[in-house]
């Protein structure tokens, strides 16, 4: 049977211990930035390397997590940590972030680069994008089904990729890396590891009688590992970053049994007891099995233990109060057990840096001999002798003084520099500092498992090559018009694009047309349409699954436009391959300028700036020549998108299972409203999926005024998607009032005059940002 992986959550230090003795084949872990699980207490470097250290003593590989999107200014902070990265053995880095892709492939190759969950792959194109941004390995989304898991696992392994699928644990009931509900509401972005998780609050009742109508059971594939293997899967994700070591040790020593068994063609259990006894909320594996739908909902956000095994005392009835107090006194006692017995089982893993003692000895007419003790061996692990001979010291000469500070340096990350004897070297004697530092830089060398260091990239002198541009590029920039984009989502708008045509002096008015999800079912109609108007340039979402992607190339192949926008980067890949040239789209979160280098690699021509940042944030990124930046000025406030139905817990639905109609026919509108009497917004299009949307429109006209010439263009979203925010204007008033104030320029007043064009609005997440 084929090598499979079993991937433990580390969230700190004796979690990690817990997965390694639990036995986890890799553990994946974060440290205190750069990583998306900001409320797991994390570890610092010293301790990563002593953790490395012990791993791979117990032959399990350790992972770190640099998965959120980077702003420019912590690029300098970024380069110094991956030049003492690199000096490691760390077996893999999870990424989300493009820009930090294109740092990693081009500086530090070394690397293993994996792709976080948060890029949510679920098609082939997307693994083609992430094969040419050097990942090793994907995390596909974990609302994939096992058919389309086995597709996207042999895509991938021609790629010569790896898959890892997420087998146990927390769902997300929206898509990864596309979700901005936290970040919209409350500041914390999930894309920066800071989510509230607002999926799991308390909302008023919905009409169905659910408080949590957004909150999922946990996933569990533990009855389907069989099936799982059979389709391909390279890596068992386990999630639980913030989980405590009890619950890890629990988890992985079951699921690692779970995997002996099959290895060893034993019959497999379905005893879930263990599962069930530490941290859930009752368990489903609706998208592996593609049975999405109301199962997949429980109305608790907290741990369900004591209400499932109070459920089986109770055979079926309502379990009273004496039965729920003895099943709860259980479940605490069974916790501690397993609390001590982890305990006890770790902690003989010792992290503290080895100790290192040197021994320095030499006479005149001999050379100078260094032994390296580690630990308190009494044989050395390592000695070096230096190429010439000690001479008798002129003007300078070799003192312990003198030895111990040059030697002071093996103090690091990875060894404490225990003790510098020269209890057996001669007085008054020379060595030049040139050998010294040979000799030093050999036993650095031999510390770093006989591997030499790699010199530290100087950001600093990148950052003089990045700012190195003409000065007739800065006149370029200087003299450049923004232009105006409108982005339309359905034929009823093209009565709009006909009236902005009709307009005098809105020749550089550019259209977007939205393409449903559900591209196959349209390919027809589309086709017709972009051919029918060839000005109109299309404007792929995020989420195209791969039943759909398979139509993205022949649509493009039968459509006069060379030019397209997607939020989708295995669309972009894919135009790249056809000779197209693509705008990247708002979700693909833009934050940096690396990033803006990575896209520009397969073809992309520009991107649109993430609108979680603000102007300063903005301001800070520079594309290279030839590439140019967008802003969505105007939009309703994409907050998630999800694969799961959204109206069975909040207005209901006839359906408990969704099925292939649900995406092509559905079409509903509701609202919900959490407990502070926030509203949101749920709205379901045909060929759509389920999306969720802040109560107000997103609205920054003053952009232009804050970053004039920045862009080359900023767009109006102008799709009909139903929030308290009403249209005072007609929209063609608004397209001319905007284009206006970009062709003459603008001012304060014109801008506060654009306000009124709308009841209300907000854009308090660029003047938070990141």
């Amino acid at each position: 049977m084929r090598k499979i992986e079993l991937l433990a959550p580390g969230g700190d230090i004796e979690s990690i211990k817990a997965a390694i003795v639990a036995g986890a084949d890799a553990v994946y872990c974060g440290l205190d930035n750069f990583n998306a699980r900001k409320r797991a207490e994390n570890l610092n470097f010293e301790q990563l390397c002593g953790l490395l250290r012990v791993a791979h003593q117990h032959n399990c590989e350790l992972f770190l997590t640099l998965n959120i999107i980077v702003l420019e200014h912590e690029l300098p902070a970024l380069f110094k940590l991956l030049n003492q990265l690199v000096n490691t053995d760390i077996d893999g880095v999870i990424v989300q972030d493009l820009g930090v892709f294109e740092i990693i492939s081009r500086f530090y190759p070394s690397l293993q680069l994996h792709a976080s969950t948060q890029l949510t792959t679920h098609n082939s194109g997307q693994l083609e994008f992430l094969k040419k941004m050097a990942a090793t390995r994907a995390n596909l989304s974990r609302e994939l089904n096992l058919k389309e898991i086995t597709e996207l696992s042999s895509t991938a392994h021609q790629l010569e990729m790896l898959t890892e699928v997420f087998v146990h644990g927390s769902n997300c009931i929206g898509f990864s890396g596309v979700c901005y509900f936290s970040s919209a509401h409350g500041g914390n972005s999930g894309n920066r590891g800071r989510c509230s998780q607002p999926c799991r609050d308390q909302y008023q009742r919905t009409e169905v009688g659910a408080d949590f109508p957004l909150n999922m059971k946990d996933n569990s594939a533990f009855d389907d590992l069989e099936s799982l293997i059979n389709a391909g899967v390279d890596s068992l994700k386990v999630e639980g970053r913030i989980k405590k070591s009890h619950y890890v040790h629990s988890v992985i020593s079951t699921w690692r049994q779970q995997l002996t068994n099959l290895q060893q063609q034993q019959t497999l259990s379905k005893d879930k007891t263990a599962l069930y006894t530490v941290f859930n909320r009752d368990f489903t594996n609706g998208y592996l099995t593609g049975s999405v739908g109301k199962e997949m909902y429980i109305d608790n956000p907290r741990d369900n233990a004591v209400q499932h095994f109070s459920a089986l005392e109770a055979n079926g009835e309502t379990p009273d109060v004496d039965v729920i107090k003895v099943v709860k006194q259980r479940l605490y006692d069974e916790k501690t057990l397993i609390i001590d017995s982890v305990t006890e089982q770790i902690k003989t893993l010792n992290i503290n840096k080895p100790e290192i003692t040197l021994e320095i000895s030499g006479s005149i007419g001999a050379p100078l001999l260094i032994n390296v003790f580690i630990a308190a061996s009494d044989t050395p692990s390592f000695s070096v002798l230096s190429t010439s001979f000690l001479t008798a010291a002129d003007k300078y000469y070799l003192s312990a003084e003198e030895l111990t500070s040059r030697f002071a340096s093996l103090n690091s990350f990875k060894h404490s520099l225990k003790a510098v004897n020269c209890a057996d070297l001669a007085s008054d004697i020379h060595l030049s500092f040139k050998e010294l530092t040979q000799m030093k830089m050999a036993i650095v060398t031999f510390l770093n498992g006989n591997k030499a260091l790699h010199k530290p990239i100087e950001f600093s002198e990148i950052r003089k090559q990045r700012l190195a541009i003409t000065t007739q590029q800065i006149q370029d920039t200087a003299a450049r018009t923004t232009t105006l984009s409108v982005l339309i989502g359905n034929r009823k708008d093209l009565a709009l694009y006909q009236q902005v045509k009709q307009l005098s002096e809105t020749e550089n008015i550019s259209f977007y047309y939205a393409v449903p999800d559900s591209i196959a079912a349209e390919q027809q109609k589309l086709t017709a349409l972009f051919n029918a108007n060839p000005e109109l340039t299309p404007w792929f979402g995020s989420i195209v699954m791969q039943c759909d992607f398979v139509a993205v190339e022949q649509l493009l192949n039968h459509i006069p436009q060379t030019l397209i926008a997607t939020n989708n980067s295995g669309i972009g890949h894919t135009a790249h391959k056809l000779g197209i040239s693509w705008i990247a789209g708002p979700h693909l979160n833009t934050s940096n300028s690396f990033s803006l280098d990575s896209l520009k690699k397969v073809g992309c021509v520009g991107a649109f700036i993430s609108n979680e940042l603000n102007a300063k944030q903005i301001k800070a990124i520079n594309p290279s020549k030839n590439f140019s930046l967008h802003y969505s000025a105007l939009h309703p406030i994409l907050l998630m998108t999800s694969r799961q139905c959204l109206f069975l817990q909040s207005s209901g639905c006839d359906k408990s299972i969704m099925d292939s109609e649900c995406l092509s026919v559905c079409k509903k509108h509701t609202s919900i409203t959490n407990v502070k009497e926030i509203d949101f917004i749920v709205d379901k299009k045909r060929r759509e999926h389920n999306n969720l949307f802040g109560a107000e429109h997103f609205f920054n006209p003053e952009i232009i005024e804050d970053l004039p010439n920045k862009f080359a263009s900023i767009l109006l979203d102008l799709r009909a998607i139903a929030t308290q925010s009403q249209f005072l204007w007609p929209k063609v008033d608004l397209v001319s009032a905007v284009n206006q104030l970009l062709n003459s320029g603008a001012t304060p007043e014109k801008v506060n005059a654009l306000y009124q064009a709308l009841s209300v609005s907000t854009r308090v997440q660029y003047l938070k940002g990141l």
